[in-house]
């Protein structure tokens, strides 16, 4: 089918065109980008992860960005995360106020004063 052709049955595609198991996916996406994620799959199933693993990079960004040396069970608190999960998260990173000299100025989300 040429674009041309597609956009003008998409501008005559209605909701109630669409089968019910994707409504719901219109309503939130539209139906214009919801006929190119089906170009775009071409009739595959798509996954989409959860939202927790979408932001988890961001949060984590944050968290070495928020963490001082001594609010580690604070950030666990507040992100809903345990505290071995938050000292995973900023392994690496000066502990206590303390500067690690074997690391000093090589992590990019430490600033060293």
């Amino acid at each position: 089918m040429s674009p041309e052709l597609i956009k003008e049955l998409m501008d005559d595609t209605s909701m109630s065109d669409i089968p019910d198991r994707y409504k719901e996916i219109v309503s939130i996406v539209g139906v214009e980008k919801y006929i190119k994620l089906s170009d775009y799959a071409k009739g595959d199933e798509l996954y989409f992860p959860k939202v927790e693993s979408i932001l988890a990079p961001a949060r984590n960004r944050r968290i070495r960005r928020e963490y001082n040396g001594y609010n580690a069970k604070d950030l666990a608190d507040r992100y809903n995360l345990t505290l071995p999960q938050i000292l995973n998260i900023i392994k690496g990173m000066p502990q206590g106020g303390q500067i690690d000299l074997f690391n000093y100025g090589k992590e990019a989300d430490v600033d060293i004063i």
